[in-house]
């Protein structure tokens, strides 16, 4: 019987030695990315930033979780109702929730987390026309709008309503909570280095503890150590590899590469003003007529981009059906060009230097010579660009708009009216009507309020104000032995859904 024990031990040990440990494999998963978290409270004055959500959404949980494909899953809130003027959401919690110190969470937590994270300029723009929250009794809150939107769960779903715990920060304030979280999530934040941030898995999680015990979050700035780092099985997962390093990656290692449509989506938008080609709208449908998006897509993305024709992601709530679309026609467009005032003058695109912009408007370029265009390309510096674009001194101006709402709203930032824009580059002549009925598609529901936008986007179709390509592209790499891998919209990664085969 000793010399069995013994044996078992000696195997034991030389597995753990190789790096093949029994259990060590399953209780471990190692992540690769090039953003360092710096802020792990997002209700802070200061926010949160993308490379903050690898922490926050597993250390904190909201009271909805926000899915892969948009749409939403009860968390802290069991069940909620909205009141028929759409100005009241009632939310019932979750009973025997417990903060990471163990204290339980309350409706208390919630007012505070939802009062605190308006606030900010993340919090604003997530939880739009928030008002105020009341406990109506210990799992029991009330939320209140100053006017409806039909989005606002998303926000109630997103960063800036993640709870926390009020009795925690009444003791230690921003400062202490951004140094030591405590949320109710299935991680606690575990060791912090230079390279490397750890998180070990809540055993009093609410939902029962997560598999994987500890998540290791190495930051690799290099793109190359990454993936062979991946390749060698030094790391289980890397998040936003690029397309062409996923698609050289070798499957015979052992690795797989994914990848999903973002929550962003790239764009020309046309400049109207006088004294520029756009102000013409027959040359705005030729431009408009005369890209082909499938070559764009292929030349850009390897064809793993999904081709949008109006400016809103799939993955959007509110997103209509059934719109105009304008196909590629190189007759059509010579047809308008011709048509128009249009004498040959450059028609100057700017984009930002080293985005995937950059060969966009390469290709496009190309494109609109083919049709008669003397199309150019003007990269520069974000800064450059900005001032370019506030200015209005730009043909056309292609860029990368994002929005972490997922909601169709987000496609009414181009058309703002009054003082939002502090240029008149976006002030189309039909942008108050177009700001007009997305304003009243806030309020509707359900399908009158896809009937509202589907008239929006419908306007900015005809008029070629806008020229939406493709939906931006999310990557991920990782080991073929890890499971529960989803490739979301707003790149977040939930530890809690994974585990090893």
């Amino acid at each position: 019987m000793n010399k069995l024990l013994s044996r078992v031990l000696c195997l034991v040990l030389v597995q753990l030695v190789l790096g093949v440990g029994l259990v060590f494999g399953k209780d471990l998963v190692r992540v690769a990315t090039s953003e360092k978290p710096v802020r792990f409270f997002a209700c802070g004055p200061d926010g949160s930033n993308n490379a903050d959500l690898s922490i926050l959404n597993n250390i904190y949980d909201p009271l909805l979780i926000m899915q892969a494909d948009g749409t939403l899953k009860p968390c802290l809130a069991k069940e909620y109702k909205v009141s028929p003027s759409g100005l009241i959401y009632t939310f019932k919690l979750r009973e025997n929730v417990k903060f990471h110190d163990g204290s339980p969470m309350t409706a208390d937590d919630v007012v505070a987390t939802l009062d605190l994270g308006s606030k900010n300029s993340v919090g604003k723009a997530l939880l739009i026309n928030y008002s105020k929250s009341i406990a109506i009794d210990k799992y029991t809150v009330e939320v209140h709008l100053t006017a409806p939107f039909a989005g606002f769960l998303n926000g109630i779903a997103s960063r800036a309503a993640l709870i926390f715990s009020k009795a925690y920060f009444d003791k230690v304030g921003v400062e202490g909570y951004l140094k030591a979280p405590v949320g109710t999530g299935p991680y606690k934040l575990g060791a912090i280095s230079s390279e490397s941030f750890k998180l070990e898995a809540f055993p009093d999680y609410w939902n029962g503890p997560a598999k994987i015990k500890t998540v290791e979050i190495r930051i690799m700035t290099d793109a190359s150590t990454q993936m062979i780092a991946l390749e060698n099985g030094d790391v289980d997962f890397v998040l936003s590899p690029s397309i062409a390093s996923g698609m050289r990656l070798n499957k015979s290692k052992g690795v797989v590469f994914e990848t999903g449509d973002s929550a962003g989506r790239v764009a020309m938008l046309m400049n109207d003003n006088p004294g520029y080609p756009g102000k013409d709208k027959n040359f705005r449908k030729a431009v408009q007529a005369g890209i082909n998006k499938k070559d764009l897509i292929v030349g850009t993305t390897e064809g793993l981009a999904s081709q949008i024709d109006i400016d809103m992601c799939a993955s959007y709530s509110g997103r209509p059906t059934g719109y105009d679309v304008v196909n590629f026609d190189v007759k059509k467009a010579k047809e308008y060009l011709k048509a128009s005032n249009y004498k040959g003058e450059p028609f100057e695109m700017i984009v930002q230097t080293g985005t995937i912009n950059e060969p966009v408007a390469q290709i496009m370029q190309a494109q609109l010579m083919d049709i008669g265009i003397n199309a150019t390309v003007k990269a520069v510096d974000t800064a450059t660009f900005t001032d370019l674009w506030y200015a209005g001194k730009f043909g056309g101006m292609i860029r990368l708009t994002s929005s972490s709402l997922l909601d169709a709203d987000g496609f009414l930032n181009t058309y703002m009216v009054g003082n939002y824009a502090p240029t008149d580059n976006n002030q189309f002549p039909r942008s108050k009507e177009i700001y007009d009925l997305g304003m009243s598609g806030r309020a509707a529901q359900g399908d009158a309020r896809k009937a509202i936008y589907l008239k929006c986007v419908n306007i900015v179709t005809e008029e070629a104000y806008q020229i939406p390509l493709f939906a931006s592209v999310n990557t991920v790499a990782y080991r073929n032995t890890l499971q529960g891998i989803k490739v979301h919209p707003l790149n977040l990664m939930f530890f809690y859904d994974w585990s090893f085969k």
